[in-house]
């Protein structure tokens, strides 16, 4: 096809496989007419970076854009790539985040975009991001992006049905003498029997046992020397 041929001509970084360009042709021919291949072209001359690919002329034909989710969630991304190379540090303790970076009046991003980050690792996980991370990030984080309102509309309430509200729990222990068992209580509403008390007898008792067990032990020492 002529018009990439021309294309890569301006651009340059054509692809250097034997047939690609035939194929990119191919394939273009198949998901436009000449008239939409050219506006897509052009488009990728002003906003692509080198090298541009055949997915990137793909998606500028008409009728086949990114869909808004998807080019939100992707502007999301850089905006989130920009704060953390500029804001996020950590301190001595290894915790990350803006808070301990230089900037001390840093911008709020959004909350749908601090809580995609806090559901897919953390301020950690982007701030020490290596080339091979950052494909399986940039997805963990396009995936909790674009279920974010989804996860906001969810009735939290509904995720906890077992036992009573925690306030009445809690109000009913609290009423409880301090000798009873609080596990078996809670769980089978039998107070559990009171530990006994201890008392100076059986404290008296208990160190003579000890003395009585180390004579013992001083015994059989020295028998074992001799």
């Amino acid at each position: 096809m002529s018009q990439l041929a021309r294309f890569y001509s301006v651009m340059g970084h054509r692809p250097d496989e034997p047939g690609a360009r035939a194929l990119m042709a191919e394939m273009l021919t198949k998901s436009g007419t000449d008239d939409e291949i050219n506006t897509a072209l052009s488009r990728c001359a002003h906003e692509c970076r080198f090298p541009v690919h055949l997915p990137d002329i793909l998606q500028r034909i008409p009728g086949h854009e990114i869909p808004q989710p998807e080019a939100e969630a992707r502007k999301a991304w850089d905006t989130l790539t920009a704060f953390v190379k500029r804001y996020v540090s950590n301190d001595v303790y290894g915790n990350y985040g803006p808070e301990h970076g230089w900037y001390k009046n840093f911008p709020r991003l959004s909350d749908r975009i601090l809580d995609s980050v806090r559901r897919s690792g953390g301020w950690k996980v982007y701030a020490c991001m290596t080339d091979e991370d950052f494909p399986f990030t940039q997805k963990r984080f396009f995936e909790e992006y674009k279920a974010w309102q989804a996860v906001e509309k969810t009735d939290a309430n509904r995720m906890i049905t077992a036992g009573a509200p925690l306030k009445q729990i809690t109000a009913k222990v609290m009423e409880r003498p301090e000798q009873e068992s609080y596990d078996t209580t809670l769980a089978q509403g039998v107070p559990a029997k009171p530990f006994p008390s201890p008392t100076t007898a059986n404290i008296a008792d208990r160190r003579e046992e000890l003395r009585q067990q180390a004579a013992t032990l001083r015994n059989k020492g020295a028998r074992n020397a001799s």
